[in-house]
Order: C-alpha cells, then structure tokens, then sequence
C-alpha cells in the first residue's frame, strides 16, 4: 500500500473516531442530564425514540468504522513496513474496541433491548438503576473514545516529528 492511501485510511480513522467521539461525548453531557429530570414515562418514551432514531446507515458506518478501521490501518501499516505505525493504531483500536464496543455490545444494548419492550406507562421498579447504569457505562465509552480520538490524532501529528519513518 503507498503512503496516500496508508494516509487516507488514517485520516478516515481518525474521522470516524473523532464522530463518535463526540457522539458519545454530547449525550454525555447534554442528554443524559436532561433525561435525569424526565419521569419513568418520559424518560422510557424518550430513549425508546432515541433507541429506534440511532439505528441508521449512517450511524452504523460511524460506529461500525471507527471500531474496525484503526485495525484496517494497523493491518496495512504493518504489511508496508511500518511496524511502529501499525502498533500504535493496533493500540488505539484495541483501546476503541475494547472499552466503546464491547462495552456498548455488553452494557448498553442489552438495556436498550430490555427498555424497548417496557411500557412507559408502567415502568419496571428498577427503571432508575437500568437508566444510571446505562449512564455510567456511556461516560466510560465518551472517555476511551476520547482517548481514541486523541491517539489516532497524535499519530498524525508525530508524523512529521518522526522524519517521516515510522
């Protein structure tokens, strides 16, 4: 692989990770807070919405891309020769991989699953734990997609400091 198309998956890596970065981020600190003050109804209608909104092409190129594009790059840095290039994005997908989608797989979906099928005029007694759970498990996906993001930025950044071997 040359070097433009190494740098072009890089720089759509690094895209992807940013997007979802700030995805995670802003419902962090926009929507989870303001969902805190809604009741039981509302607050189950409401992410039942948010829950069938997400699904989406393009939502799912994000999401899906950020979580198998830096081994893509790790991968094509690694078989041109650039064994400390592929190490570092193989870290930052690991880390993306590891705390934002397995997390989301083994947290966050299967209380968006449960949720789905309650009845926001009749929440489940433990509707509060399901709900701060899900919180909880968000601000550690906003935090390693974040570090992510700022890993597979400052791969492009060193870069040029590193003389351009890697």
């Amino acid at each position: 692989m040359n070097r433009t198309a190494l740098a072009l998956l890089e720089l759509l890596a690094v895209c992807l990770l940013g997007t979802m970065s700030g995805f995670f981020f802003a419902f962090a600190i926009d929507v989870a807070p303001a969902m805190r003050q809604l009741d039981a109804a509302g607050y189950i209608a409401t992410q039942q919405w948010i829950n069938s909104t997400v699904r989406n092409a393009a939502f799912a190129i994000a999401y899906f891309g950020a979580a198998l594009l830096p081994f893509v790059v790790a991968a094509c840095a690694f078989f041109g020769g650039r064994k400390r290039t592929a190490l570092a994005w193989a870290v930052v997908g690991a880390v993306y991989f590891g705390a934002v989608f397995w997390i989301t797989r083994s947290v966050n979906i299967p209380i968006n699953n449960e949720l789905a099928a309650w009845n926001p005029a009749a929440a489940p007694p433990n509707w509060t734990e399901a709900r701060d759970l899900w919180n909880h498990s968000n601000v550690v996906r906003t935090v390693a997609a974040a570090l992510s993001f700022a890993g597979a930025a400052a791969i492009l950044a060193l870069r040029p400091l590193a003389g351009g071997s890697r």
